[in-house]
């Protein structure tokens, strides 16, 4: 077998085929590289300019940033030392207040306040962060308009140009529309969710709805300008914590998983893209959810969580959903040794590579304390190991 396009590459491993080498994944939304804005008060010891610096490239344009503080569009010739399969477009984010206080808080789309927090942004208060809400609370957000300008100009030719321009499969990023039980925890607490959801399941599923109206009309308009010249659409909600799902299998489908199918079928109504959704933490015993829903690719796959290692996740669902990710970005990427490094990638493909059905990654957003030397080193085991022929 010949070297196949990024395309051609990706889509064998979806379909469980063994295509020319492992695809791979970064500079995606999931699995990027953090930088210091040229605002930022603190300053981390690594990061996107470390590992240029450290690879010799330069002139190099300022990174496109994400709110999270990492890089979104990355230069082709770093995607190329990296063999990297995939590129995002990322919708701008929806208007809303959009205004900073005077304490440095700024309020965004929703009422939702964010405020600097060491290296990033963090979401910390919203409108009803109170111990009771009403039917009317809910009515009365200034939710953003899935029609709003900032959301749909020059969508469709810029990522037409896109498609032009790289043979990389493209990644279509609703921003902050992508998910509803992030969003719901943004607007009353993050404990405040559950206890709605068993004290008071009528608010829950009224609050869960109102999101996913809106953010199910914003993902619609969105793809219905990009859907056909992208590959996937990127969904996701964390749902789980380092040692099990946030909820039950049995609670995931009463009070979650119609609100999941609900934003995947407003996608696939307008695109044939693939649903690649984003799920932090020990989420095996969801997965048979995700697969039910339409949830074609798994990210990001984090190892050290419980029930996450790589020989559960092949054996039980090797053949019927792929995973992205699964090189630990917890300690190994940090703490590790180049040649650790590259004896995990060989152990991780050749356990979730095997049939295809993998794409590598790390298993989140490398953070500025991962040395320059380790990104190489899993790439270029990536690129050394992941060979099929």
């Amino acid at each position: 077998m010949g070297e196949l396009s990024h395309r051609e590459r990706i889509e064998m491993a979806l379909n469980h085929e063994e295509p020319d080498r492992v695809p791979i994944e970064f500079g995606g939304v999931n699995n990027t590289i953090y930088e210091k804005p040229f605002y930022w008060p603190i300053s981390p010891k690594y990061g996107y300019s470390a590992l240029v610096n450290y690879l010799g490239f330069k002139d190099l344009s300022q990174p496109q940033m994400l709110p999270s503080n990492c890089v979104t569009l990355f230069d082709d010739r770093l995607l190329d030392r990296f063999g990297v399969d995939f590129v995002s477009y990322v919708m701008r984010a929806p208007r809303g207040q959009d205004k900073m206080l005077s304490d440095g808080t700024v309020v965004i789309a929703w009422g939702i306040k964010a405020k600097m927090v060491g290296y990033y942004w963090e979401i910390f208060d919203g409108p009803l962060r109170k111990p009771k809400i009403t039917f009317k609370d809910i009515d009365s957000l200034e939710t953003p308009d899935p029609e709003d300008p900032v959301i749909l100009e020059n969508v469709r030719s810029e990522v037409k140009e896109l498609r032009r321009k790289t043979s990389r499969a493209i990644v279509g990023v609703p921003t902050m529309a992508e998910n509803i039980f992030h969003h719901y925890s943004y607007l009353r607490g993050f404990s405040q969710m559950f206890i709605d959801m068993k004290k008071n399941p009528e608010i829950f599923r009224y609050l869960a709805s109102t999101i996913l109206d809106i953010h199910g009309s914003i993902v619609e308009a969105f793809f219905s300008e990009c859907g056909d010249y992208i590959d996937f659409a990127l969904l996701g909600d964390d749902m789980g914590t380092q040692q099990a799902p946030f909820v039950s299998p049995e609670e995931y489908k009463i009070y979650m998983k119609p609100y999941h199918k609900g934003l995947i079928d407003r996608v696939k109504s307008v695109t044939d893209a693939r649903i690649y959704f984003h799920s932090c933490g020990a989420v095996f015993p969801l997965i048979e959810h995700f697969i039910d829903i339409g949830v074609d690719v798994l990210n990001p796959i984090q190892p050290l969580a419980k029930g996450m290692d790589a020989e559960a996740l092949k054996r039980t669902y090797g053949n019927r959903i792929t995973f992205c990710g699964g090189i630990d970005a917890q300690k190994l990427l940090p703490n590790g040794t180049p040649q650790e490094i590259e004896a995990e990638v060989k152990r991780v493909i050749e356990i979730l590579g095997k049939n295809g059905g993998y794409i590598l990654a790390p298993s989140h957003n490398l953070q500025g304390d991962v040395p320059p030397q380790n990104i190489v080193a899993m790439f270029d085991a990536a690129l050394k190991y992941g060979k099929y022929r």
